[in-house]
């Protein structure tokens, strides 16, 4: 087993402070939605720099100038960094109290494995929710269910491939280094 520094591992010894955090399955929970957070944080951030770059790179952004429209721009990326995380962090808590209850404490990998799975449970759980909700909005809107289930299933798709370059090797990480941290 490759060491890892101290560091790395200490946050996640704190988990028996919260409720039932102690548990492997629901410390494990906790890990996964604060990895939820840290990886929607930190797409908002890369979707802001970008947006600011092209602003830049086209000829000036106008909107980084004014200080009305920026600061808007600011609290919009915020707020829908905090919405999103409102929704996923409960997500990834649930499903990774259920990727370690599936993964053997025994399993080698069992971090790595128990965060990959995590966050694929998510990616499924959304996207089955959404296609689920879509008699829902056909029924309200009158719309067709053919188009109301391809849209919904574009936006999964669309999310997925937005997502998941750092979503994947961030509970990857996080899973591992917390199994670490039950080893020590």
């Amino acid at each position: 087993m490759v060491p890892v520094p101290r560091l790395a591992v200490s946050p996640f010894k704190h988990l028996d402070r919260l409720p039932r955090g102690g548990d492997r399955d629901v410390g494990a929970g906790y890990v996964m939605a604060i990895t939820a957070v840290g990886v929607t944080t930190f797409y908002y951030l890369v979707v802001g720099v970008g947006i600011l770059l092209i602003g830049v790179g086209s000829g000036g952004a106008p909107f980084v100038t004014n200080a009305v429209v920026g600061r808007l721009f600011v609290v919009g990326l915020l707020s829908g960094a905090i919405s999103l995380s409102a929704v996923v962090a409960p997500l990834l808590f649930v499903t990774g109290i259920a990727a370690w209850r599936l993964v053997p404490p025994s399993q080698r990998y069992g971090g790595a494995i128990g965060g990959l799975l995590a966050m694929a449970l998510a990616y499924l759980v959304a996207g089955t929710v959404v296609v689920g909700l879509a008699p829902v909005y056909t029924v309200a809107t009158g719309s067709s269910l053919l188009d109301t289930v391809i849209g919904g299933i574009g936006i999964i798709v669309v999310a997925f491939l937005a997502s998941s370059w750092i979503a994947l090797p961030a509970s990857v990480l996080t899973g591992t280094l917390y199994e670490r941290s039950l080893d020590e």
